[in-house]
């Protein structure tokens, strides 16, 4: 149950921003055993003078189209994972019409109990029955 944020420059247009979207959840389903219906996403458009985004850091070259993909899951992937992951979504971005250039990943792993899914209940605690309902506990 990963949690992507997507940022993109505000002058894509909306079927490409949704195309890399798409690439991120494929890629997270394909590489890394993400069940397809966790799909949590939020993508934020910013105008080119909101994004500072060094154009050749470490020997790149992005254009105004540079996007940065953040994804927070729970630990346990393989350093082959995260590799195949990130291949995965910048091959997907070209056939997008990105650069693969302009696409930037960081990945950020923590544990069950630092989500919460609902209900204010920690994540293992979240699929255990409940003895009653939360209203009927008010």
């Amino acid at each position: 149950m990963p949690l992507a944020r997507i940022a993109v420059p505000a002058h894509l247009a909306p079927a490409r921003i949704r195309a890399l979207a798409d690439a991120v959840h494929e890629g997270l389903v394909e590489t890394c055993g993400v069940p397809p219906k966790d799909r949590f996403q939020l993508v934020s458009t910013y105008a080119r003078e909101m994004m500072f985004i060094d154009p050749t850091f470490p020997d790149v070259a992005r254009t105004s189209d540079a996007s940065i993909i953040e994804i927070l899951f729970l630990a346990g992937r393989t350093v082959d994972q995260k590799k195949n992951l990130f291949r995965w979504i910048a091959d997907r971005a070209v056939d997008a019409g990105f650069s693969a250039d302009d696409i930037m990943i960081a990945l950020t792993e923590n544990a069950p109990v630092d989500w919460s899914l609902g209900r204010g209940l920690a994540f293992g605690d979240h699929h255990a029955p409940m003895a009653t309902s939360p209203a009927a506990a008010r």
